[in-house]
């Protein structure tokens, strides 16, 4: 349920619009990865959220006649996650007529928002794709998994993004037991810089000559993999602030993700127009959103290490 606040003449109603026009094209204007298929949505109310995995169940062979029952034996863990509260306050000038300005689905101020909004999804799904896991219950036990323990895979591509970064991905893939329908739904998050990488790559290019490559929603699909594009920074300067994809010094992490395999919670929860206490003929516009995500399955997640 999102608080409505407001005061030093912001009409009620106007507040109220804005809210059903932010909460309407949030829905029209998703990020990128929410409308990519990686994402599995839980609920949004509560503290925290959970979610139950159980281990792999293998059949066994049965021997003989009259044989005794065997019991199989699997893992159960409880994947945990705790939203954190992302928040802008926007300053408003009086001069403007503040009312039309939050109500008109196409001013600044919306498309602004809206933008924030999808920036913080997107860099929460990637952080969450490759972060430690808590496991454990709200009131029990808790330990963090790392992703290397989670059963997260590592290519390394420090050295250039080629063909065969892009072969080994397929392949870890399949040894981790992925299905290839799930591998055709998979989504490849990398930055211009491995794009071109990879365009410049005469086995990658043929492979348009392929069976099985098509063109989807403007994104290449040469055999296996959408491709999703994010800023990033670029060799020898930070050129992206706080960019999607996680870097560090010298190493960016691109991303394979399979489909589900980022389970997502988040809330709008407050949305006020008041006027200022700071800056005179001045209103503010503050956004409460919570959200966090956690892995749903380490071998749906491709950890690709590649220089900035």
């Amino acid at each position: 349920m999102v608080e409505l606040a407001g005061n030093g003449g912001i009409d009620q109603a106007a507040l109220t619009q804005f809210e059903r026009n932010f909460m309407m094209l949030a829905q029209q204007k998703l990020s990128k990865l929410e409308a990519s298929g990686v994402v599995k949505y839980l609920a949004t109310d509560g503290k925290y959220n959970t979610l139950p995995q159980m281990g792999k169940i293998e059949l066994v062979k049965v021997v003989g006649r009259n044989p005794k029952k065997q019991y199989t034996d699997y893992s159960v863990n409880n994947r945990m996650l705790r939203k954190h509260r992302f928040t802008a306050t926007v300053l408003l000038d009086e001069k403007h007529d503040v009312n039309e300005l939050i109500t008109d689905p196409t001013s600044y101020i919306m498309t602004n928002l809206l933008a924030a909004k999808n920036r913080v999804i997107d860099r929460v799904i990637c952080a969450s794709a490759i972060g430690p896991v808590l496991i454990g219950s709200p009131n029990g036990p808790q330990e963090f998994i790392s992703a290397a323990d989670d059963g997260v895979q590592t290519v390394d591509a420090t050295s250039g993004v080629n063909y065969q970064t892009y072969t080994s991905i397929v392949q870890t893939f399949v040894n981790s037991e992925i299905t290839m329908d799930m591998i055709y739904q998979a989504k490849l998050l990398i930055t211009g810089k491995e794009n071109t990488a990879l365009m410049n790559e005469d086995k990658f290019i043929n492979n348009r000559y392929m069976p099985g490559y098509a063109v989807e929603k403007g994104f290449a699909k040469p055999g296996a993999l959408d491709f999703i594009l994010f800023a990033g920074s670029a060799t020898g300067g930070n050129t992206v602030t706080n960019p999607i994809l996680p870097e560090e010094t010298t190493t960016r992490h691109c991303l394979a993700l399979a489909p589900d395999s980022v389970a997502v919670s988040m809330e709008l929860a407050r949305l006020a127009v008041e006027q200022s206490a700071t800056h005179v003929n001045s209103k503010e516009l503050t956004i409460d959103f919570w959200i966090n995500g956690m892995r749903t399955e380490g071998a749906r997640v491709i950890d690709i290490k590649t220089t900035i």
